[in-house]
């Protein structure tokens, strides 16, 4: 088996917007905490080779990640269907899905101009950085691992304490590297401020860096799953315990023998719900901005406005279904990395890693926000309860069956790959 593995620094320039929060409204930047960075892992084994691309950015859509896997494609020679792109969905990068406040505080055009500058500079660091990664690649060996972080997350949606509190893990290891490849399942949504972070995964980067590793992270099925505080102060503490766990989980990890890997692919067409129609949305819009333009400090007023700007544009996009792209990547017999494209609720991870550990895959990670961005998809309790997850918004379209029809697919996945091995 052989693994590469390169980065790159994509911090934008101070003055860009963040994405993530609303209660920004749509100011600029101020600063930069700690870096967004991109990295890939190359690995190849018997059964051809993967790349899996990881970027510190809020989310991308399949449009943008097609695009990228064909020119990496064109570059390096690897199927556009055996690259991986993953988010983690920090909620202190730019803009890069979901825009907030397009209609309240459309952007100016030398906004656009400025983010469209960093796009291309953030494609262009991708895809260096997978020409690099497959040039770097040598002989490797894989360890398997899984630690546990407590006490850092809840469960916003339902205050249930049903959380994912696992972080398993693959430690890669080739002549110039230590690689982790980790996944952790909570929101990054820790800065609250206009300044730009990685959150608590640029934590743990540091952290584990100065020990000596590489970090690749994937954030799990956190679609209702939250820190338990938030500030830089817990971004600190997030990323010390969960250094503390992993290095104290080396002794325990176990070497992967078995060569070979398995790559499976699924289109899957999931229904939206309807917004209202088109100009009634815009009249509502309207009505409400002209009631809350000068009113922005009473938060039932944001709360309706914000509301109102999103329906207006779920109105103009007048979509009824969407496209999207579920993957999974077997290696050896006994790990399964599964790529979801949205905010999957915890509810379904859970299930998703109990049906792959009975089919005997010992390590199981769930990446979501991965290959695009389809909003959340949560269970069919969140509608009837009508949690914020599941009120109508350009991050929440899907009906109440998409997470069901999300969860047999990655099921259909790792059964195939299960028996084509």
């Amino acid at each position: 088996m052989k693994a590469g593995y390169a980065k790159r620094d994509i911090t934008p320039p101070v003055g860009l917007r963040l994405g993530g929060y609303a209660h920004r409204f749509s100011r600029p930047s101020q600063s930069v905490h700690d870096p967004l960075m991109v990295s890939v892992l190359h690995i190849e084994s018997y059964g051809g080779d993967v790349l899996l691309i990881h970027c510190d950015v809020l989310g991308v859509y399949k449009s943008f990640a097609d695009n990228i896997k064909r020119l990496i494609q064109e570059k390096v020679g690897i199927g556009s269907n055996r690259i991986f792109l993953t988010t983690t969905h920090t909620h202190s990068g730019p803009e890069t899905i979901t825009p907030m406040w397009p209609n309240t505080f459309p952007y100016s055009s030398k906004e656009e101009k400025a983010f469209k500058q960093w796009e291309d500079f953030f494609r262009e660091s991708i895809i260096e950085a997978a020409a690099e990664a497959c040039e770097n690649s040598t002989p490797a060996s894989i360890r398997l691992g899984e630690t546990q972080v407590p006490g850092l997350t809840y469960n916003r949606a339902y205050k249930n304490n049903v959380v994912d509190e696992r972080m398993p893990f693959i430690l890669i290891r080739n002549k110039d590297f230590n690689i982790l490849l980790t996944n952790y399942c909570c929101h990054p949504v820790c800065n609250t401020d206009l300044g730009v972070s990685a959150d608590y995964p640029g934590e743990l980067y540091a952290e584990m860096l100065r020990n000596g590793f590489e970090v690749f992270f994937t954030t799990g099925s956190a679609g209702d799953i939250d820190p338990v505080e938030k500030g830089r102060g817990f971004i600190s503490r997030m990323g010390l315990s969960m250094r503390h766990a992993l290095l104290n989980a080396m002794g325990n990890t176990v070497e992967l023998t078995r060569e070979g890997m398995n790559v499976q692919n699924r289109i899957v067409r999931l229904k939206l719900r309807d917004p209202p129609p088109l100009e009634e949305a815009r009249r509502r819009f309207q009505a409400q901005y002209e009631l809350c333009k000068s009113r922005l400090d009473n938060q039932e007023c944001i709360t309706s406005l914000l509301y109102a700007d999103e329906e207006y544009e779920v109105a103009k996009e007048g979509k009824k279904s969407v496209e999207t792209m579920i993957q999974t990547l077997t290696l050896g017999g006994e790990v399964v990395f599964i790529s979801i494209p949205g905010e999957l609720f915890v509810e379904f991870g859970l299930k998703i890693r109990e049906e792959a550990n009975s089919i005997g895959y010992k390590s199981v990670l769930v990446s979501t926000y991965s290959e695009d961005y389809i909003g959340y998809i949560p269970d069919k309790a969140a509608f009837e309860k009508v949690t914020y997850e599941a009120r109508l918004a350009r991050w929440s379209r899907v009906t109440p069956e998409a997470g069901d029809q999300v969860f047999q697919t990655v099921l259909d996945c790792v059964i195939s790959s299960r028996k084509s091995q």
